[in-house]
């Protein structure tokens, strides 16, 4: 990667390159269906390396698409924050209703996304959005090869944790660790770098495919041994070997993006990137409802992901329509 400063005003993003990012949006909402419907035990070990990038995915394009040209902080604040923060409380309280069913911790679950376990994306993205202005500074700064060390150090120092703890961990430690940025910094970190043109990638789309490839037996060897010491997380996304894969997909996404390799032209991959952030909100609300409609728990797997995230893509598409665009945003739909 190569490191040139640039002070210039960024070009507005091309209809294909918008086209092309909501279709990368919809490969990750696809592969957040298939992380949270993949079968437990061996099929984590060997089933999740492929779609492990999802999460990363997101919160690169966040860096990705954020520019180092607000100078109203608080109004970037604000409409980011409040753009995902209205539609978590709302879709907390639906989740609890279900799930917790105990009014008395309401305030708790709210203040620890754990009304259902999917929902500290929202806090780790706000948490990234407030952090913005002091990663831009690092990013430019001398200091810079320091944002590449907090993800790796701290996946370290919280496996070394769980290792001293008997793979066990405290509860409040496990919340902590779900709802902090720190595990996912190098992929917001990286698409701000990449976004603002303060490095670029030099490796060829070719080399990229192949390291990708290679990282996926080592993702599996990796997920393996936790399966065996019995790990809690043994398939997900934060390990070592996961964050290597997910940053060699992200660099692959870079690629398409900036040079046009592919330029898809697909409605439905379309909508699923328009409304990705509504069907992550509502997917698993929606499966809770679908587990009670005969016949559906007994489609195999990855089937009932695509089912799924159909069900989730119209659902999202036509409470869209019918509530109209004020209440949709306050929902997170599109």
């Amino acid at each position: 990667m190569s490191t040139t400063i640039v002070t210039q005003r960024q070009p507005a993003i091309s209809e294909q390159k918008s086209n092309m990012i909501q279709i990368i949006r919809a490969f990750a909402i696809i592969a957040v269906a298939l992380i949270h419907d993949c079968p437990p035990d061996e099929w984590q070990v060997y089933s999740r390396p492929f779609v492990n990038f999802a999460v990363a995915m997101f919160l690169f394009l966040s860096g990705y698409l954020t520019r180092d040209e607000h100078r109203d902080w608080k109004k970037f604040y604000f409409n980011r924050i409040s753009r995902v923060l209205i539609p978590y409380i709302i879709w907390s309280l639906l989740y609890s209703i279900i799930m917790v069913k105990d009014a008395s911790k309401l305030p708790f679950v709210l203040l620890t996304t754990t009304a259902y376990f999917h929902l500290y994306y929202v806090f780790v993205y706000i948490q990234f959005v407030l952090l913005t202005p002091l990663m831009l500074w690092l990013a430019k700064s001398k200091y810079r090869a320091l944002g590449w060390l907090v993800t790796p150090v701290s996946i370290i120092a919280y496996m070394w944790y769980c290792h001293n703890m008997g793979q066990s961990p405290d509860v409040y430690v496990s919340i902590f660790w779900r709802d902090c940025c720190f595990g996912w910094f190098v992929f917001y970190y990286l698409g701000l770098m990449l976004g603002n043109k303060l490095i670029d990638c030099r490796l060829s789309m070719k080399t990229l495919i192949i390291l990708y490839l290679i990282s996926m037996p080592l993702q599996m060897a990796e997920g393996y041994v936790l399966w065996k010491i019995g790990a809690e997380d043994f398939g997900g996304q934060l390990k070592l070997t996961a964050v290597i894969s997910s940053m060699i997909a992200v660099l692959i996404a870079y690629k398409v993006l900036e040079n046009g390799y592919v330029d898809i032209r697909n409605k439905y991959l379309r909508l699923l990137g328009d409304y990705s952030f509504g069907i992550y909100l509502s997917h698993l609300l929606i499966r809770i409802v679908l587990n009670h409609v005969p016949y559906y728990t007994s489609i195999f797997y990855p089937l009932n992901s695509i089912i799924l995230v159909s069900i989730s893509l119209c659902f999202c598409y036509y409470g869209n329509k019918f509530l109209g665009k004020k209440v949709s945003r306050l929902l997170g739909l599109k």
